[in-house]
């Protein structure tokens, strides 16, 4: 007895859902078969939505080449200003024997005063006497590097010769060192006698 409820209610069921579907498609359709919009047609629904149109696609592409134009005869009239005015090139042929002449000495005396400033720069380097006596030790002359001005630190100097394990071959005698000597320059002068300058340099 249920059963045949049961069965006749999902009857009525399927009946109603199938009359529901019926006329949701039969108001819908013509939504289904309406045409494509054309262009005017969605500018004037665009328009009464209140969205705001763009130039004339004509208009606005004339303005910009107009604004193109513009830049390049700018940029040509500032490549002409900044353009230097070129001289004609003179031909090596065409030159007399007195501008040659004088182009020759102009080279010579350019280069002879190159020369006179080496010899200038050379004659500026200054020798101070140095002299060790037997039996100093490295820190005495440290020290004495140090007072003739010849070494910035006399610690530092004297650190560095024991480092190099050469506080000990230090030989005597007297002899110049050139003012401005590295510390390396310095160490080969009071260890190796043979590179000394025993005499006064000229």
């Amino acid at each position: 007895m249920r059963l045949k409820y049961y069965l006749r209610g999902i009857g009525v069921g399927v009946i109603f859902a199938t009359l529901l579907l019926s006329i949701s498609f039969y108001f819908g359709r013509d939504n289904l078969h309406k045409k494509d919009l054309s262009d005017e047609e969605i500018i004037a629904r665009a328009q009464e939505l209140g969205m705001v149109m763009p130039e004339d696609s004509e208009d606005s592409n004339d303005t910009e080449d107009d604004k193109e134009d513009t830049k390049e005869k700018d940029k040509e009239g500032d490549a002409e200003e900044q353009a230097p005015i070129e001289e004609e090139p003179t031909d090596e042929s065409e030159k007399t024997d007195e501008e040659i002449t004088g182009e020759v000495s102009e080279v010579l005396e350019s280069k002879e005063a190159s020369e006179m400033k080496e010899d200038t720069d050379e004659s500026t380097v200054t020798y101070v006497p140095f002299s060790v006596h037997g039996g100093e030790s490295s820190d005495t002359v440290a020290y004495n590097l140090y007072k003739n001005g010849l070494v910035d630190s006399s610690d530092k100097f004297n650190k560095y010769m024991n480092s190099l394990g050469v506080d000990d071959r230090i030989q005597s005698g007297t002899f110049y060192v050139k003012q401005g000597s590295s510390y390396d320059d310095l160490i080969a002068l009071l260890v190796n006698k043979d590179t000394r300058t025993t005499t006064p340099p000229q």
